[in-house]
């Protein structure tokens, strides 16, 4: 379970750790933890109580790739709590994307493209793997192909959904179009972020700021469009009028990436079949039908 503090408790872990916080104010927190804005000493800071220590340390790890249109807010101390840890970074300000409207998304894309496109130059050379990395920065998978299609994840994934509301057959739709597709993909290494909706992206003035990784992989740096173009029917209220598909499509094609509409579906498939196991495993029925359906729409390629 996520870890859950109020504003008072959050201010005695705080004062508890030698930090004179004041205005501690709840902000919307992850799956995972629990996250406070604060003051002290005349600056702006947020503190996350976290019950993984490793995704702070990610956070950490992936200041080394900060670089002009990619920011990501520095983190100025990690430590350990009687039951996971607390990561305090200094505040950026700004509104999530998820929030903008349609003319708001379309002024920022520009810059989303700028930072994407900045975090696929980063330098992984001291670092190992594919798929889900960790602390230290190294991730477990030989290949970009082996982190994709783990039989013994997938086989667990399957097992998990048979006899639940949502059942199999969406998830087994996009493990099959998943094989059929994987002779397009990439085997080149870079950092995906992985995580670039719920509030995990704030927009200003400067462009935009890439918060919280720990759901961050290594592998096809498309990976963080597809999982904007797969959930973009569910912001369809919000962004109906922008076609991200030819957005992504027309950027990485002049940019001369090859095979960009395959790898595309073969990175949105993951996210959907991923996504349905894991929405299943929280009784989240609801999501997990809408993902379903998004899923077999498109597994047929």
């Amino acid at each position: 379970m996520p870890i859950s503090l109020s504003p008072d408790q959050a201010t005695a872990e705080l004062r508890a750790r030698g930090h004179d916080a004041i205005d501690v104010v709840a902000l919307s927190g992850g799956l995972w933890s629990a996250a406070f804005a604060f003051r002290e000493k005349g600056r702006d800071y947020v503190v996350r109580f976290h019950e993984r220590r490793d995704d702070l340390e990610k956070d950490r790890f992936a200041e080394r790739w900060v670089a002009p249109d990619l920011r990501i807010p520095h983190m100025v101390e990690i430590g350990d709590m009687p039951v996971g840890a607390y990561g305090i970074s200094e505040r950026v300000h700004g509104t999530p994307i998820d929030e903008l409207d349609e003319p708001g998304m379309r002024a920022i894309l520009p810059a989303l493209f700028r930072a994407l496109d900045r975090l696929r130059e980063a330098d992984v050379s001291t670092t190992r793997g594919y798929g889900l990395w960790h602390g230290d920065g190294n991730a477990p998978y030989p290949s970009w192909r082996a982190s994709l299609l783990d039989d013994a994840s997938i086989e667990r994934a399957r097992a998990g959904l048979r006899g639940t509301p949502v059942g199999a057959e969406a998830f087994d739709a996009g493990i099959s179009a998943m094989r059929t597709l994987l002779r397009y993909t990439s085997e080149e290494r870079h950092v995906v972020h992985n995580d670039l909706l719920y509030y995990n992206v704030l927009a200003d003035r400067d462009g935009v700021v890439l918060l919280d990784w720990g759901a961050s992989i290594y592998g096809d740096f498309l990976y963080d469009w597809a999982l904007l173009m797969f959930w973009w029917p569910w912001y369809r209220a919000r962004w109906a009028g922008i076609d991200m598909d030819k957005e992504v499509t027309e950027h990485f094609r002049a940019a001369g990436a090859p095979n960009v509409a395959e790898r595309l579906r073969l990175c949105e498939l993951d996210i959907g079949v991923s996504h349905i196991a894991f929405q299943a495993g929280r009784a989240m029925w609801d999501e997990a039908r809408w993902t379903a359906a998004r899923t077999v729409a498109l597994s047929k390629i």
